[in-house]
């Protein structure tokens, strides 16, 4: 039996659970792809598996569960593939004369040798799934996942459910895993919400989003700065103080683009969502882009807004020399 494991820090995945059951309902929701389009890889850039992935592993710390469900999933194809060349192999020996299929052997082999030789290479090739490939593929799985301390243990699924595993995983069958597969596509559930808020409401990664803050946060301390200084230094005419209109918007552009997580020049010319720093894809679902577009519009207007604020207000404060 297993000892008891320390819960995650990515937090309970009861309250994960929560979360999508109050959000499941939602229209937008229903109207993009699914969990289970995705996995199916059925769907296009930005929502597709790969930055799926990307998600659960750097905004979320889960890739581990993506990682178990698809190497189940992996073993599930590989035993069906194994079950229908059984039934194959077993339709040739029962349909067909031995000596048929053995033309091409050398002819100074006897009968036995040909058939011997025949069976060899076939367990050799390969294409051919095994009873223990499939065993050491079961085995692989228990030991990446389920046992203490493995290099991706899973400490989501509850501690019976792995004791029940590590009780069957020499089989060569992958039905051993079928409830934590299960119970792992529940909390894959819990976090496609959020997959989507990050990839249908924003075209920016987590450390673009911090950096364009300290960018911006920057360029307002160098434009407020220097609007200040024009005032109280009573630099004539006023127009001179329209000098700081750059790094304000700057500024403000790069602190609201962080803040929500969408840049409008990238998605409004360049059609791009970003995966990782810096690398990107273009963004070929229609409903998500015009997602995009209708907000990185309005975080256009939204900018140009505060920027003509700022400025009307220093170019309408009186200059005084201190």
């Amino acid at each position: 039996m297993m000892g008891n494991q320390e819960k995650p820090k990515t937090g309970p995945p009861a309250s994960m659970l929560k979360l999508w059951h109050s959000k499941r309902k939602s229209r937008w929701l229903h109207e993009l792809p699914t969990l289970e389009q995705v996995l199916r890889r059925q769907t296009r850039p930005p929502v597709c598996l790969y930055n799926y992935y990307i998600v659960l592993r750097d905004r979320l710390e889960l890739e581990t569960l993506l990682d178990f469900w698809l190497d189940v999933q992996q073993a599930k194809v590989l035993h069906k593939r194994y079950l229908k060349q059984q039934r194959q192999f077993q339709q040739q020996f029962n349909t067909k004369s031995p000596t048929a299929s053995l033309s091409l052997m050398p002819s100074n082999l006897s009968h036995e040798q040909q058939l011997t030789h025949s069976l060899l290479l076939a367990s050799s090739a390969p294409s051919i799934v095994t009873d223990t490939h499939m065993t050491q593929v079961i085995e692989r799985i228990y030991l990446r996942y389920i046992v203490p301390s493995a290099e991706k243990e899973l400490f989501h699924i509850p501690l019976s459910m792995r004791d029940d595993i590590a009780e069957k995983h020499l089989a060569d069958d992958p039905a051993v895993f079928d409830q934590a597969q299960k119970y792992v596509y529940q909390l894959l559930q819990a976090t496609w919400p959020h997959f989507l808020r990050y990839k249908v409401l924003m075209n920016l990664t987590l450390h673009q989003q911090l950096g364009r803050m300290v960018v911006g946060l920057t360029s307002l301390l160098v434009g407020f700065s220097l609007e200040f200084s024009l005032i109280f230094l009573n630099f004539e005419p006023w127009h001179y103080r329209l000098s700081g209109i750059v790094p304000i918007l700057v500024g403000v552009y790069c602190l609201i683009s962080g803040l929500t997580g969408v840049d409008p020049i990238w998605i409004l010319m360049f059609n791009v969502s970003e995966t990782t720093t810096f690398h990107f894809n273009r963004i070929q679902q229609p409903k998500i882009r015009d997602i995009l577009v209708t907000r990185s519009i309005l975080i256009l207007v939204i900018c140009l807004l505060i920027t003509l604020i700022f400025v009307v207000i220093f170019c309408a404060v009186p200059g005084k020399r201190l």
